[in-house]
């Protein structure tokens, strides 16, 4: 008997079945043990049936027949059709064997537990561990075992067991399949083989999922159709006439082709969906992440013309105003983080710091008027106007501001500079957004700036920046760590569901893979001219809740290839995930397709990277500025080696935000460039890339002195 799985399970303790229960259960949990006492007919058919959980994404097998009816009740839970005749375990001789059972405490996964099914040297060897987590559920069924592999005649039916390894992301998990071709299939899904469990008599394959026509079959078939060519990118509309039926059998169809989690959609009825885009938002995994957390709160949408404008024409719609949440449910604070030179808001005076007291009458800090809170930091149309009530960061009285909503120009690097120190130059770069095209000369220019200043470390301010364009955040990558550090290394690998193993577009692993990119892409600056590089061996990254997607790619990347990041804020939002922006009919989906690693293989950063040094963003003081607290303690961490002891104004206390299923919690508007990982797609390059655009080459930008630190 090989026990090469059990003592892993011992060692990581993270191996099996996941069944969460939750409150709908409560009221059974004491079924398991009930059931040990049952009496059954020695020698008696046991129909072992498994189950699929909703919640936990995972998979759970039991012989017992109370227990199945149990399970069957609790929604949560359903049949996946796959099943295998075993024995009573009761009264068992040779050559049967009975299974036991242990449940196991899973550590950090709330509300959830893992199970393990063994023969009896698995059981014999797990009792004597004597583990605190591990619970024994005594006898489950009996089987035959295999010898070498091969099951006997009176139990011809092999059961292989697979193993899911426990992540952030996912719970972990043991997936029994009863044949070879199911066994294939798991492994190919990415779960490890641990070969055949044991032998059952006969046994009934899992239930086939519904089958999808193709998506191009729907592509482009729209209720209402656009025409002419888009102002931004120049091309010309594929749509033609179709109805809301057809775009709905595109998104369903779209959906199985290359959402990650296809697999986890739940069947919903789509006549009860009375748009395209509300039949979109359902199609997604319930699951959630060990912490409790959904798993896909990232999927969203946007109309096209509004994705266009940012991405290309660097624009967004709004006042103008870079928001940042202290807290989005009751006592709610709102804060402004930035305002763009010339947009609505600076010319009405709002600054950093100002926190938002009421807008249009709402209480914004106690009030149940959401519709309206939303309403006002969502604006739908130009000129659109609302009146906000604002607080200072520091004295003085309450503003009372009409703010009218406009296009406004987004400005990536708002703020740069050079710190003087004893020990050489720091470079200092804000930067908040990796979404538009506008973004890569504004970065290349300033580090060309900062090179030929030999800035000796750089400070990388990411707090409002909530990520965008994989491939800029693989320059800002090789601009940071140099030709040396980068060379023959993997920025970002990634990985999409078990249907596109080299991803939608790719025909090799290539094309799942994205290098530290070296020279111009042409989105702002003429292409293949060289990167300007610092060549730093480390870097410190200022960061916040805020910090999403594309900025934690950086930190991945270029932890990848051991540069030192140092981190000073609050801890990530944890966004690993990334998507190819599809346009149909006038909407531009942003759904999962992809999780990243980096080139050491470490990926699924669910929970966010934990700041290296805890500091507040210091909203009375404006950015660049040396006595700024986050700033000051990358400083500090620079000159000592240590983290400063973080000084947190009541103000800046923040609490964990929402989600967007709480009732009271207000939202900012989505923006593209801030809720996810842009992949660009081969088939569709933006404008501003390709041969015949006259695009500036690189002009360095000289950096001004921001002040001293000693």
């Amino acid at each position: 008997m090989q026990h090469t799985p059990v003592d892993t399970l011992m060692k990581s303790m993270t191996h099996s079945f996941i069944a969460r229960l939750g409150a709908s259960v409560a009221t059974t949990a004491s079924f398991a043990v009930t059931l040990l006492s049952t009496s059954v007919v020695a020698q008696a058919p046991v129909t072992v049936v498994e189950y699929y959980n909703k919640q936990s994404a995972s998979y759970f097998l039991t012989g017992r027949a109370s227990e199945q009816a149990a399970i069957d009740a609790v929604p949560d839970f359903e049949r996946t059709g796959v099943t295998f005749v075993a024995t009573s375990s009761a009264g068992a001789v040779t050559p049967l064997e009975s299974v036991c059972r242990y449940r196991i405490g899973v550590a950090g996964a709330a509300g959830f537990s893992s199970h393990f099914y063994g023969l009896n040297a698995d059981c014999a060897l797990i009792a004597s561990y004597n583990l605190p987590n591990f619970f024994s559920e005594g006898l489950d069924f009996a089987v035959e075992r295999p010898i070498a592999g091969v099951c006997p005649a009176s139990s011809p039916v092999a059961v292989y067991r697979t193993l899911r390894l426990q992540t952030q992301v996912d719970v972990p998990n043991h997936r029994y399949a009863v044949s070879a071709s199911a066994y294939q299939t798991m492994l190919t899904r990415g779960w490890s083989g641990e070969g055949v469990a044991f032998c059952a008599r006969s046994a009934t394959q899992e239930t086939s999922k519904a089958a999808y026509p193709p998506s191009g079959s729907f592509e482009d078939s729209c209720a209402v159709p656009r025409a002419g060519t888009s102002p931004y990118t120049g091309r010309t509309y594929p749509d033609r006439q179709g109805t809301l039926e057809d775009e709905k059998s595109w998104l369903r169809s779209w959906k199985d082709e290359n959402y990650l989690w296809y697999r986890e959609i739940e069947s919903v009825d789509r006549n009860q969906y009375g748009t395209a885009v509300s039949y979109y938002d359902a199609l997604r995994t319930n699951a959630k992440v060990p912490s409790g957390n959904r798993k896909d709160h990232f999927s969203w949408s946007e109309p096209t013309e509004a994705y266009e404008r940012s991405a290309i024409g660097g624009a967004s719609f709004g006042y103008g105003i870079k928001w940042s949440f202290v807290r989005n449910t009751p006592p709610r604070k709102l804060v402004v983080a930035l305002v763009t030179p010339g947009s609505p808001a600076a010319l009405a005076g709002v600054q950093r710091g100002d926190s938002v007291l009421s807008i249009d009458g709402a209480d914004l800090v106690n009030g149940n008027d959401v519709a309206t809170l939303n309403g006002g930091l969502a604006p739908q149309a130009a000129g659109e106007s609302h009146r906000f009530v604002l607080q200072p960061a520091v004295s003085g009285p309450n503003r009372n501001v009409l703010l009218p909503a406009a296009s406004v120009v987004t400005e990536p690097v708002p703020v740069q500079g050079v710190i003087q120190t004893p020990t050489g130059k720091v470079g200092y770069v804000a930067f908040t957004t990796f979404s538009t095209n506008s973004a890569e000369a504004a970065l290349v220019n300033t580090f060309a700036g900062l090179q030929a200043q030999n800035v000796t470390d750089l400070v990388l301010d990411l707090r409002y920046n909530g990520g965008g364009l994989l491939s800029i955040s693989s320059q800002l990558g090789y601009m940071i760590a140099g030709p040396t550090r980068t060379a023959g290394k993997i920025f970002s690998r990634d990985k999409f569901n078990d249907k596109l193993p080299y991803g939608i577009f790719g025909s090799s692993l290539a094309n799942v893979q994205s290098p530290f990119t070296g020279t111009t892409q042409g989105r702002s600056v003429a292409a293949g001219q060289p990167l300007p590089t610092l060549n730093l061996g480390r870097v410190f990254v200022l960061t916040s809740n805020g910090t999403c997607s594309a900025s934690e790619s950086l930190i991945s990347g270029l932890r990848g290839i051991d540069v030192e990041v140092i981190t000073i804020g609050a801890t990530t939002c944890g966004k690993p995930y990334g998507f190819y922006p599809w346009d149909n009919c006038g909407t531009t989906h942003y759904s999962i397709q992809l999780t990243a690693s980096n080139h050491k293989g470490d990926g699924d950063y669910v929970e966010g990277f934990a700041a290296t040094c805890a500091a507040s963003d210091d909203l009375s003081k404006q950015l660049g500025d040396v006595t700024e607290g986050q700033l000051a303690a990358a400083l500090s961490r620079r000159t000592t080696g240590a983290c400063a002891a973080p000084v947190v104004a009541a103000s800046a206390k923040r609490a964990r935000v929402s989600d967007e299923f709480d009732g009271q919690a207000i939202r900012l508007p989505f923006s593209h460039g801030g809720e996810g990982l842009i992949v660009d797609r081969p088939d569709q390059p933006a404008k501003g890339i390709g041969v015949g655009i006259n695009l500036p080459n690189i002009r360095p930008v000289a950096p001004p002195t921001l002040g001293e630190h000693q």
